[in-house]
């Protein structure tokens, strides 16, 4: 399975996908050039931001659907 496909099937099976989840989960090193390759496939991404409960630091994360609370 791809990398792209890896990260197409969790996106599909947990909701979304944040780069830190793909990169301990998958090994995968070029996040961005992945999401590249979806877009490429002509996949549409929907991208929200977030920031950590805890820490405060801000991060994306990426859904196949736009997230119900997403304007």
């Amino acid at each position: 399975m791809t990398q792209v496909e890896k990260i197409l099937n969790h996106i599909k099976t947990a909701g979304s996908i944040s780069q830190r989840e793909a990169m301990l989960d998958y090994g995968v090193q070029s996040f961005h050039r992945r999401l590249s390759d979806i877009r490429e496939r002509g996949i549409k991404l929907y991208p929200q931001s977030k920031k950590h409960p805890t820490t405060g630091q801000e991060y994306t994360r990426y859904y196949l659907n736009p997230p119900a609370d997403c304007v």
